[in-house]
């Protein structure tokens, strides 16, 4: 007996759609339409020469740390702070350590760091990790930034998935206008001479590949059927099927012509062309092309010069924006102490030195004491007790403000 006239009926559950395979050319048996640049630091040259040629030179220059007012400090050369500094992780050694914050900085324009501490009583830093950027999200809550999302991706990565309080970041950026959270990346800039570049190395080896064949174009003035036009795309393709063998011969059914595409003039410029996107490429990093490739216009003065330009206007800036946001975690370790890059170690600014003492020298002999000309020309000398009298040339005469020389025997 039924209580109810009523007939409830489970509505069946929804399928899941089925994938279409066939819109995978590999799955549908056909070629796929051609490279396509997914990483330009991977896949263009310039880039990663680009990028890496500011990372190792950032990386090579040493990292001292001293106690003290700058040019009266006292160098730290032991103990814990230098110890830490030769391996800040334990995947990470000095080198890799400047390196990555130069490439995430680049490459992303910005770069986390995540400070491991003991624990117990004394909060004292072990480690320094760097993790991917782009797998941080900024939490911002009226107005204010309340924390960063990490997003690891798998039990594979080096840190677990979890939200970090902006204290419990270390964070920098390079100047982003259009965003106050996040920073710009210069490859961000770089990526349409960089996709440029990869279309026209990828047109290359496909060139180099198939022979210097640009293909062939088929004609028929009765339509063919699908299993027609298979059959001659099959023997097409058996006749290029290895590069650098010759072509076999090849008879083909049911056609009126078969025509040989010529390259034009224009198709040919993409050497010319590369030339420019390399160029656009090196401003985008602010690295100069005799850099990272040797040109057949740089001569020894030119690459000479450049180099130095590379130091002074690219990297000393770039140290000296890594070293003003490394005083954390040096101040972790020691909170008396700084750190700073000993950039007139470089054997091209100490040359760079010498044409400033002779400078300096044509100044001493005009009478300008020598504690002003090392203020000036930066000389890096510490102040001396006699070096705020001026003298003469001839018999070195101490100047007097006002008053007569004194006699001499």
């Amino acid at each position: 007996m039924k209580l109810f006239p009523f007939k409830f009926l489970r509505a069946p559950a929804p399928r899941a759609p089925r994938r279409a395979y066939a819109a995978d050319p590999w799955l549908a048996g056909r070629e796929p339409e051609g490279p396509v640049m997914t990483n330009a630091y991977e896949q263009v040259v310039w880039v990663y020469r680009a990028v890496n040629a500011l990372a190792e030179q950032v990386a090579n220059v040493p990292f001292l740390f001293s106690r003290g007012e700058r040019g009266r400090e006292n160098q730290i050369t032991a103990g814990p702070l230098p110890a830490f500094y030769q391996r800040p992780h334990p995947g990470l050694n000095r080198f890799q350590y400047w390196e990555l914050r130069v490439l995430w900085l680049m490459l992303r324009g910005e770069c986390f760091r995540v400070p491991i501490f003991e624990e117990g009583r004394e909060r004292r830093l072990r480690a320094v990790l760097l993790p991917d950027p782009a797998r941080f999200q900024h939490l911002v809550r009226d107005h204010r930034l309340v924390g960063w999302r990490y997003t690891g991706g798998g039990p594979q990565t080096p840190l677990a998935d979890q939200v970090f309080l902006p204290e419990e970041v270390w964070f920098e950026r390079l100047p982003n206008p259009f965003d106050f959270w996040r920073g710009l990346s210069p490859l961000q800039v770089a990526g349409p001479p960089a996709r440029a570049d990869f279309a026209a190395s990828s047109f290359m080896r496909g060139l180099i590949e198939n022979n210097a064949d640009g293909g062939l174009l088929v004609r028929s003035q009765e339509p063919l059927s699908e299993e027609q036009q298979e059959e001659i795309l099959a023997a097409l393709r058996a006749r290029k099927r290895r590069a650098g063998v010759a072509d076999r011969p090849l008879f083909l059914w049911g056609v009126n012509s078969i025509e040989q595409p010529q390259l034009s003039s224009s198709d040919l410029q993409f050497l010319e062309n590369r030339r420019f996107t390399r160029a656009e490429i090196c401003a985008a990093f602010g690295v100069p092309e005799e850099i990272i490739t040797t040109t057949e216009h740089a001569k020894y003065d030119v690459m000479e010069g450049a180099r130095l330009n590379f130091i002074e206007n690219r990297v000393a800036p770039l140290c000296n924006r890594l070293s003003a946001e490394e005083q954390i975690t040096v101040r972790a370790l020691d909170p008396e102490a700084a750190g700073w890059f000993d950039l007139d170690s470089l054997p091209i600014l100490q040359q760079s030195r010498r044409t400033r003492l002779a400078a300096a020298k044509v100044g001493f002999d005009m009478g300008i004491p020598l504690n002003e000309l090392n203020r000036c020309l930066d000389l890096g000398f510490k102040p001396l007790p006699w070096g705020d009298a001026g003298f003469v040339p001839g018999h070195l005469r101490e100047l007097h403000n006002g008053t007569a020389p004194r006699p001499q025997p």
